[in-house]
């Protein structure tokens, strides 16, 4: 995958082309049908990929290793290998998928410990750890994640294919995380990048994510948007600025996504909000 929104992403070579494409994966939908005897062809991937079975049951065969796959569980992909399926029914399966770019997981998997990006296990059995990630993994394919989330799915699916546990967190990490987290509540208004939060709390991207959510109790990027709702709250009770003025004023460049967001956030929308005062 190159760093380009605009470049077409194949899950497999040859394959069709994912539906999203953002600079750090692309998402979609991949199907199999069974032949006959319940096989289908060998395919390549064309680069690492993640794969949430929706429906289906398949003995599943790749380089990293097999198992049997069922609606819940999940299989990790590495470019280049190749993989093959042998339905246990006629229907065939249907997975959503997500193809990672192969650098931003390379840095993830450098943040993380491994050397290696690559996944280690093929399949992920259905169960109460999975199935958070395979929510996921069904949320990037039906729309587009915010980039510390991307980042985060990538460090989970590291670990998960690897078994390893996420490591402590020291006390200087939750401080500077939480110095970060006063200075978006006080500078909600301005643009923000996830590269310049982290350059704030000196972490690499995925670890500020992953200490953020760990000592805060959610994403940077929800943070930001709920510090940016507050505040939009409460102009919309204590001023008379139009509706429009508050949004851009704290923070928001797309009035439908802040009408958007506040009604889902509050219950109302802006104008009822403050209308009901």
């Amino acid at each position: 995958m190159t760093e380009s929104a605009a470049s077409p992403v194949r899950l497999e070579l040859g394959g069709p082309e994912l539906s999203t494409t953002t600079p750090h994966y692309a998402a979609g939908e991949a199907r199999c049908q069974a032949g006959p005897d319940g096989r289908a062809p060998e395919r390549l991937y064309a680069g690492p990929a993640i794969g949430a079975v929706i429906c289906g049951v398949f003995d599943y065969r790749a380089q990293n290793g097999r198992g049997l796959a069922a609606p819940g569980s999940i299989v990790f992909a590495n470019g280049g290998e190749a993989f093959s399926c042998r339905h246990l029914d006629t229907g065939g399966n249907r997975r959503a998928v997500i193809a990672l770019n192969p650098q931003t997981l390379k840095e993830v998997a450098n943040d993380c410990g491994f050397e290696d990006p690559s996944f280690e296990v093929a399949v992920l059995p259905a169960s109460r750890r999975a199935t958070a990630f395979y929510g996921a993994v069904r949320k990037a394919a039906a729309g587009v994640l915010p980039e510390d989330g991307v980042i985060e799915l990538m460090g989970e699916a590291l670990r998960l294919a690897s078994g390893a546990a996420a490591g402590p967190i020291a006390p200087a990490e939750r401080a500077r995380v939480l110095t970060v987290a006063r200075r978006l509540e006080q500078g909600y208004g301005e643009p923000v990048t996830l590269s310049d939060m982290a350059a704030w709390a000196n972490l690499s991207r995925y670890h500020f994510v992953r200490v953020f959510r760990a000592v805060v109790g959610d994403s940077p990027h929800q943070y930001l948007i709920g510090a940016r709702l507050r505040a939009a709250a409460d102009r919309l009770l204590d001023t008379h600025e139009p509706v429009t003025e508050i949004a851009l004023g704290v923070g928001f460049n797309d009035l439908s996504h802040f009408h958007a967001t506040f009604r889902r956030a509050f219950g109302v929308s802006p104008r009822a909000w403050r209308r009901a005062a």
